[in-house]
C-alpha cells in the first residue's frame, strides 16, 4: 500500500543520518538514487534519472532527479532537500536520533512538555531527525512517483532531491542548469513546483506558503585605533562602534517589510566580535559582525544604504561620547576595492585573495561570512589605510524573495483547488527561507549585492538569466509537523502518509488536466 510505501522510506532514510555540509549527504544521496532505479520505469529509462554532480563541492555532493515523461509536457516538479541539522541538540540521545521507535521509548524516560507527551503516548507521531525536516516529504513524493509511473498516462513528473538546504543551498543553486537542460532536452513545461517541506497547524488549520522570504547577510568590519587602555582618548575602539550599530538596529521595526497583514521579523545580528587573538592591555584594532535582514520588497541597495546610515549614525554617537572629536569614515566595500584597484600591483595581489580565499573555504573550512570579514580585512591591509575606518558589504547567502502569486495571475487557480482538498491557512510568505527562492525572480534590480559581496562570482553565485527563464510557481505543502531541528521533532504519521500523498496525486492531475495553461 501506498501508505506503508511512504513510512517505510522514511525511516530508512531517517536511518542514514546525512547532517549539512559533510560528506554523509552522499549516503543518502545513493540511498534516494537506488530508490528510483529500482522503479521499473527508470529499469526502462535509466536515462531519465541520475545525480547531478555539484561543480567543485568540497564534499563531491550531487543532487538526485528522475524524471517520469508522460503524454504531455506539462510538469510537476517534487522539489526537496536531503540533508539535516545536526542531532547535537539531543544531547546523550544524540546516538539514537535517527532510529524512531528506539527514541521515542526513550523521550518517554525524560521530562517533556505536556503537548509532546500526548503525542509521544498517542503513537500518530514518528519522531527522530529529519522525519520532519524533510524527508518525510521527500519519502510521499517518492511514493507518489513510483505510482505514476506504473502508467504515466497524463503529464510529466520530475523530483528533485538537493544537499545544503540548511546553510548555503549550494544544492539548488547548483542544480539550475540540470533544470534549464531537462526543460530544453524533453520541451517540459514547468508549471507547478510543490516543496513538502513541513508545514505547521493553528486552529485546525494546515498552514502552507505561496511565496517565500528573501534573506540578506549585510557584513561589517570596523578599523579603529589601538593603543593602550591608559591612553584611551587617543584610540577608537571598534568594540564601542560595533556595539553602538547592533544597538541602533537590532530589532528595529521600522526595517521591515510588509505583504497584507504579514510582515518580516526585524533585522537580527548573529555575529559580533573583536578580532584580537588573545588579551592584553590594549584597544583592539579590528573587529567585525554581521547581520540578518528577510525581506518581502527590499533590493540590495536599499539595504547597504540603511546599514551606512546606521553605521554613520553609531560612530558619531561614540566618538561624541568620547570626547575627542574623531572622525570615522564608512564605506562600502565595492569603494574600498575601488581604492585597492588604484594601486600598483591591484591585479597580482586580486588574484593571490581569490585563490586564498578558495582555500579557505574548500580547505581550511571557513564558512562564507567568517570568509567576507576575512577578505575584507585582506582588501584593507592592502590599501594601507590605518584611520578608522567602517567597511559595509555582504556574506552569503543571499536569497531573493519570490512569489507565487507574483508570478502568474492564474495561481489564485491553484490555491482555490488546494483549498478543496484539505483545511489550509494559505499564507503569502514561508519566513523560514527555502530553495524556492531560486525557482524564477520578480526582480533582482541592482548589481549592489554582487559589487558588495568578496565572495561572489567562482565561490557563490547564482544564475539570474536563468532563474528569469524557469519562473516557476510553487506551493510550500508538506506533511504536519512540529519542532523541526528540536530534539522533539516529529511528523505526523496520516498527513504524511495518508494526507499528502492524496493531495499531491490530486494536485497532479488538476496541473495537467487544465485547459490552459496556467503560466
Amino acid at each position: 500500500m501506498l501508505e506503508e510505501r511512504i513510512l517505510n522510506i522514511t525511516k530508512e532514510a531517517v536511518e542514514i543520518y546525512s547532517p549539512t555540509n559533510t560528506a554523509a549527504e552522499r549516503k543518502i544521496e545513493d540511498y534516494l538514487l537506488g530508490v528510483l532505479r529500482e522503479m521499473p520505469y527508470f529499469q526502462q529509462h535509466p536515462e531519465l534519472c541520475g545525480a547531478c554532480a555539484l561543480a567543485d563541492d568540497r564534499w563531491q555532493r550531487s543532487c538526485i532527479y528522475g524524471l517520469v515523461l508522460g503524454k504531455s509536457r506539462r510538469t510537476v516538479l517534487y522539489m526537496g532537500h536531503h540533508d539535516v541539522v545536526d542531532t547535537d541538540v539531543y544531547g546523550s540521545l544524540a546516538q539514537i536520533a535517527t532510529q524512531p521507535e528506539q527514541l521515542a521509548q526513550e523521550l518517554l524516560k525524560t521530562v517533556l512538555d505536556k503537548e509532546t507527551q500526548e503525542d509521544l503516548m498517542s503513537g500518530q507521531w514518528l519522531f527522530g531527525r529529519g522525519t520532519c525536516d524533510m524527508k518525510g516529504g521527500t519519502a510521499a513524493q517518492l511514493a507518489v512517483m513510483e505510482q505514476y509511473a506504473n502508467d504515466p498516462d497524463d503529464g510529466c513528473l520530475l523530483f528533485l532531491s538537493v544537499p545544503d538546504e540548511e546553510a548555503f543551498s549550494a544544492g539548488m543553486r547548483g542544480c539550475l542548469p540540470l533544470l534549464q537542460e531537462l526543460r530544453e532536452r524533453y520541451g517540459l513545461e514547468y508549471e507547478l513546483a510543490v516543496n513538502c517541506e513541513p508545514n505547521s497547524r493553528e486552529n485546525g488549520l494546515q498552514m502552507i506558503y505561496t511565496g517565500t522570504v528573501g534573506k540578506m547577510l549585510p557584513c561589517v568590519l570596523v578599523q579603529g585605533r589601538a593603543v593602550q587602555i591608559g591612553s584611551y582618548y587617543e584610540g577608537v575602539n571598534p568594540v564601542a562602534i560595533l556595539a553602538e550599530i547592533v544597538s541602533r538596529t537590532e530589532g528595529d521595526r521600522a526595517f521591515t517589510d510588509w505583504e497584507g497583514q504579514e510582515q518580516t521579523v526585524p533585522p537580527v545580528w548573529n555575529f559580533m566580535r573583536d578580532f584580537k587573538s588573545g588579551y592584553d592591555f590594549s584597544l583592539p584594532r579590528r573587529g567585525g559582525a554581521y547581520c540578518n535582514i528577510l525581506t518581502f520588497h527590499k533590493q540590495p541597495g536599499e539595504v547597504l544604504a540603511w546599514l551606512q546610515d546606521r553605521c554613520c549614525e553609531a560612530a558619531a554617537a561614540v566618538m561624541s561620547k568620547q570626547g575627542t572629536g574623531k572622525y570615522v569614515k564608512v564605506i562600502t566595500y565595492e569603494q574600498l576595492l575601488q581604492a585597492a584597484a588604484a594601486k600598483e600591483d591591484f591585479q597580482h595581489f586580486y588574484r593571490t585573495l581569490q585563490q586564498d580565499m578558495k582555500k579557505k573555504l574548500l580547505e581550511d573550512k571557513i564558512d562564507f561570512p567568517a570568509l567576507t570579514l576575512w577578505a575584507m580585512e585582506q582588501v584593507l591591509d592592502f590599501t594601507g589605510y590605518n584611520e578608522p575606518i567602517i567597511v559595509v558589504g555582504f556574506a552569503p547567502p543571499y536569497y531573493p524573495p519570490l512569489n507565487s502569486r507574483k508570478l502568474t495571475e492564474k495561481f489564485a487557480d491553484i490555491e482555490n483547488f488546494v483549498q478543496t482538498l484539505l483545511p489550509v491557512s494559505v499564507k503569502s510568505y514561508f519566513m523560514g527561507i527555502s530553495d524556492c527562492s531560486y525557482l524564477g525572480t520578480e526582480s533582482i534590480s541592482d548589481d549592489a549585492f554582487s559589487g558588495n559581496a568578496p565572495a561572489w562570482g567562482r565561490l557563490y553565485s547564482f544564475d539570474s538569466e536563468v532563474l528569469a527563464a524557469l519562473q516557476i510557481p510553487f506551493l510550500l505543502l508538506g506533511p504536519w509537523g512540529k519542532d523541526l531541528h528540536q530534539r522533539t521533532e516529529r511528523v505526523n504519521i496520516i498527513s504524511l502518509c495518508c494526507e499528502l500523498p492524496s493531495v499531491l496525486q490530486k494536485l497532479n492531475r488538476f496541473v495537467w488536466s487544465k485547459g490552459e495553461k496556467l503560466k
